[in-house]
């Protein structure tokens, strides 16, 4: 082998075969210490330990996507059938290769973390804690980076503009991790505005082809980079494996394109802005065939831009060449077209074994969510550990339900029950099916609603109404008609300022049991009038946006046991899920070094 050749595959190596050295560092660990860090007022340390655990997770996931890349076979995926032999044939390669790259055989077991990690939402906390600690470049840069994988937060956006009025900055500050087909973009705008062709022709070229690329990875991850494990509301058949898969890889490529969208407050797709620029600067360059099919191939994308659709006419009446579609541009739509194929069958109702109740854009109810056995297990939680008037501070003392004289009410936060499991009052196997179903429910509810943006848990409580025996309950109302997120108001509008929870954005409730009679919930329109009412069973679950005016009637006779849960976009008001179920975790750990060999 000639030297050239030697060093050109020592090149090829050491770009395919990325340095494992930092496989011992564990994100969720990092990410971990950053919230204890943050809570007890260490900003400057949580700021780094979060940016250390988004650096490590990106460096897991470039590892992930070289081992998919090693291991893919088939991009496409057709129907169940393929898709589950497609899959299995696959998966094996791709977990033996980032078990031994990555220490682990997926990149993350949980799509919904992985999905902050990869939307760099961990940046809101940062820029939080660059500004308590007055480090304004850090405070700026940390923004810059969240608006960039999260335009339309408009909240951030407004806080960016802020901070450049606030404090003189020589330039704007360019955020960290910038893809680089956008970092291509940007330069190629530049050398547009600056009238340099040849580079704006360059750098939007590469930019396509990166966009295309990184899509197409991203695509790929969506099969093969989570936990496999079956639904715990699924049969683990052939067919309902190969369904579920087809319904994750859908929606989770669904998201792959949103991900792509970098650019705040536009109407325009990224790629056909690419394309603008790019027909523009061939023209001037004089690649008059380039600057038509690149035209052309913008209407794909975009077909009402009048200005687009003349210069086609132009290049091709006037110079007399033809317009054709750019191949790359022809694939990713047709990979786009899979993909929705994969997400409109994902949502197919032949599979859902869910009854509806009612369903509206802002609101559903559905029967069948829980099993008997599960919300008996929950009753007899809540019997076990639930607290008098739990939630309400001022009625602790109190004999009735703060909202109704003539009940009891009683209720347990997921957090007091996790702190009662700490102490070992309370088995592991109770509290982590009180997780694992208020996060059945978070999932349960992004589906139905479609969200693009992830939900947070804002509070989670299991709670017990009850009729007091031998009191006559005259009241219409166990809890009176109200909105989760503002107060309503005499002329019917709600006025959504503090002390109303405004950081609320969607609302869940999964009923665990059937009163003996009352306890329905209601559903009114702006007048008060009642326009949907269930009378709960065991496994229902109603989800509605947090500003629904809805309430629920006076539980006459027995009891009527439910778990609600109130939802935010706002991750900086989030509760942290993954340091609860490490506690969970812990304590299972704890119990197990108790036990002998023959208990265990």
């Amino acid at each position: 082998m000639s030297v050239l050749c030697l060093l050109l595959s020592l090149l090829t190596l050491s770009e395919a075969e990325p340095q494992v050295g930092t496989k011992e560092v564990d994100f969720l660990k990092l990410r971990t210490q950053g919230f204890e860090a943050y809570a007890e007022n260490r900003y400057s340390e949580a700021a780094a330990l979060f940016t250390k655990a988004i650096d490590n997770f990106w460096w897991r996931r470039r590892v992930n996507t070289m081992c998919i890349e090693q291991c893919i076979k088939d991009r496409t995926l057709v129907d169940e059938v393929q898709t589950i032999s497609v899959y299995l044939s696959t998966s094996t390669c791709v977990e033996t290769c980032c078990q031994g790259k990555l220490g682990s055989p997926v990149l993350i077991p949980d799509s919904h973390i992985e999905l902050i990690f990869r939307k760099n939402q961990y940046y809101d906390v940062i820029q939080a804690c660059w500004h308590y600690s007055k480090n304004y470049t850090g405070n700026i840069e940390a923004a810059e980076t969240f608006l960039l994988y999260n335009p339309d937060n408009v909240g951030m956006f407004n806080r960016l503009q802020d901070l450049y009025k606030m404090f003189t900055v020589d330039s704007r500050v360019l955020p960290r991790r910038e893809p680089h087909y956008h970092t291509q973009y940007r330069r190629g705008v530049e050398a547009y505005k600056e009238e340099q062709w040849g580079p704006c022709v360059y750098y939007l070229d590469s930019a396509i082809e990166n966009f295309i690329r990184s899509t197409n990875l991203c695509r790929a991850q969506c099969t093969y980079q989570y936990d496999k494990t079956p639904s715990k509301h699924k049969v683990s058949t052939f067919v309902s494996a190969a369904v579920e898969i087809v319904e994750n890889t859908g929606q989770c490529r669904s998201q792959c394109y949103e991900d792509m969208e970098l650019r705040p407050f536009t109407n325009s797709p990224y790629l056909a802005s690419i394309l603008e620029y790019l027909q523009f600067c061939q023209y001037n360059l004089g690649s008059i065939q380039e600057a038509a099919d690149t035209a052309v191939s913008y209407t794909l994308l975009h077909k009402r831009n009048p200005t687009i659709n003349e210069n086609v006419e132009v290049f091709t009446t006037q110079y007399g060449v033809p317009a054709n579609e750019r191949q790359d541009i022809v694939d990713f739509l047709n990979n786009y077209k899979v993909d929705t194929a994969l997400l409109e069958k994902s949502d197919s109702p032949q599979k859902n074994e869910e009854e509806m109740l009612f369903s509206t854009s802002t609101s559903y109810g559905a029967r069948g969510f829980l099993s008997d056995k599960e919300c008996k297990s929950l009753i007899y939680l809540a019997k076990e550990i639930s607290i008098e008037n739990d939630g309400y501070d001022s009625y602790k003392d109190k004999d009735s339900s703060p909202y109704n004289t003539h009940e009891k009410f009683r209720g347990i936060v997921l957090s007091k029950a996790i702190k009662l499991l700490e102490e070992g009052d309370i088995e592991a196997e109770e509290v982590q099916l009180y997780l694992s179903v208020v996060q059945a429910a978070k999932a349960h509810l992004e589906k139905k609603f479609k969200l693009l943006k992830p939900l947070y848990f804002d509070f989670i409580h299991l709670v017990q109404r009850s009729a007091i025996d031998g009191v006559e309950n005259n009241s219409e109302y166990s809890h009176p008609i109200h909105a989760d997120n503002c107060y309503i108001q005499p002329d019917g509008s709600c006025n959504k300022s503090p002390p109303a929870f405004i950081q609320r954005d969607w609302s869940a409730i999964v009923y665990l049991n059937s009163p003996e009679e009352g306890g329905e919930f209601v559903i009114t329109d702006k007048t008060l009038t009642v326009t949907e009412s269930v009378k709960p069973t065991c496994g229902d679950i109603v989800g509605f946006s947090a500003d629904t005016y809805h309430g629920v009637k006076a539980v006459r006779k027995g009891d009527r046991y439910a778990i609600a849960l109130w939802f935010t976009h706002d991750i900086s008001k989030a509760e942290d899920m993954f340091l609860l179920q490490r506690k969970i975790g812990q304590a299972k750990d704890k119990t197990k070094a108790h036990l002998t060999k023959d208990e265990l």
